[in-house]
C-alpha cells in the first residue's frame, strides 16, 4: 500500500490556530526557539555613515568659526515656505508626538517599540541633562532679529542641543534598523532631515545644534537597539500592556490638549493622537477576534 498524501497546507493552518489557541505568549515563545541569528537585525556598514558625516560638518563650523553665517543662510533658504509648513513639519519631531507615535508598533512589532521606548527615554534623561547643565543662547539672544525670519515662541535660552533633531532621528535610526525596504529608510532618513532642518528655518537653533542632536539621536537608536536586544522584558505581554495604557494616555491628552506653542499644530496633534490610538485599538481587536479555539473538525490530522 502506498503512503497517503500529506496535506502541508491543511497542517499549517492546523498549526497557526493551535497558536492562536494557546495564546500569543506561546507562539511568541516558538517564534524565539526557531529564530536564527539571520532572523535578527544586523547593524550594517552604512549606519555608521550619518555619525561621520555629521562630525565632519561640526569639525568644519568648528574650525571656520562660521555657525552664525551658516545659520543667516540656512534660515533665508528656509523661506521658500510658509510658517505652516514648517510648523507641521516641525510638530512630527515632538517628543511626546514621537511618543505617540510608538503605540501603533506595540501589537505589531513589539521589538521596535521595545527599542523605540528605550531611545525616547535615553534621549529625555540625556536632552534634560544637557539643557540643565550648560547655559547656552539661541540665534534671537545673539542676532538682531530684523536679520533672520523667526517663527513661533521667542526662545532665547536651552538651545543645545535640537531635542527635535535627536528625537526624529532617533526613531529614523530605529525604523532603519528593523525595516530593510529602501523606501521606508529613505522616507524616515528623509523627514528626520527636514525637521532638523525646520529648527534652522524657524530660527529657533543653530545649525551646530540641530546637527549634534542628529548624531546623538542617531547613536542613541544604535544603543537602544544593543539594550532592547539584551533584555527581552519590552516584548512580553506584561510590557505590551504596560506600555499601551501608558503611551495610550499620552495619546489622549495630545487628543485634548495642544502641549506646543503653535495654535495651528493643535489639528495634526488630534489627528496624529486619534489616528495612533484608533489603529492600536483595531490590532488588538482583530487579535482578539482571531483567537479562537480549535474546533474538533480543525485538530491536526495524525500521519501514518
Amino acid at each position: 500500500m502506498g503512503v497517503p498524501p500529506v496535506n502541508h497546507a491543511q497542517d499549517a493552518r492546523a498549526t497557526f490556530k493551535l497558536h492562536q489557541y494557546l495564546g500569543d505568549d506561546c507562539g511568541s515563545t516558538v517564534l524565539c526557539a526557531s529564530m536564527t541569528d539571520n532572523s535578527v537585525p544586523k547593524i550594517e556598514r552604512w549606519f555608521f555613515l550619518p555619525p561621520i558625516i555629521c562630525t565632519t560638518l561640526l569639525l568644519a563650523i568648528y574650525l571656520t568659526g562660521s555657525d552664525v553665517q551658516v545659520f543667516l543662510w540656512l534660515n533665508h533658504e528656509g523661506r521658500f515656505a510658509g510658517d505652516s509648513f514648517w510648523i507641521g513639519v516641525t510638530t512630527f519631531g515632538d517628543g511626546l508626538v514621537l511618543f505617540v507615535l510608538i503605540l501603533p508598533f506595540i501589537r505589531r512589532r513589539p521589538d521596535v517599540a521595545w527599542s523605540l521606548v528605550l531611545a525616547w527615554l535615553s534621549i529625555a534623561l540625556l536632552i534634560k541633562g544637557v539643557k540643565i547643565s550648560i547655559v547656552t543662547y539661541r540665534p534671537l539672544s545673539i542676532i538682531d532679529p530684523s536679520q533672520f525670519r523667526l517663527v513661533g515662541a521667542a526662545y532665547r535660552y536651552n538651545s543645545f542641543p535640537s531635542g527635535h533633531a535627536t528625537s526624529a532621528a532617533a526613531f529614523a535610526g530605529t525604523l532603519c534598523i528593523f525595516y530593510r525596504q529602501r523606501w521606508v529608510r529613505a522616507a524616515a532618513i528623509g523627514l528626520a532631515l527636514l525637521i532638523a532642518f525646520s529648527r534652522v528655518a524657524m530660527g529657533l537653533h543653530w545649525t551646530t545644534d540641530v546637527l549634534v542632536g542628529l548624531l546623538g539621536g542617531w547613536v542613541l537608536a544604535l544603543l537602544a537597539y544593543s539594550l532592547s536586544s539584551r533584555f527581552a522584558f519590552g516584548t512580553s505581554r506584561v510590557a505590551q500592556i504596560i506600555f499601551g495604557v501608558v503611551i495610550g494616555g499620552a495619546a489622549i491628552r495630545m487628543l485634548l490638549i495642544n502641549h506646543t506653542d503653535y495654535p495651528q499644530a493643535f489639528r495634526l496633534l488630534q489627528t496624529i493622537a486619534l489616528g495612533s490610538i484608533v489603529f492600536t485599538i483595531c490590532e488588538f481587536a482583530l487579535a482578539r477576534r482571531n483567537a479562537k479555539p480549535l474546533q474538533p473538525h480543525e485538530t491536526a490530522p495524525q500521519n501514518p
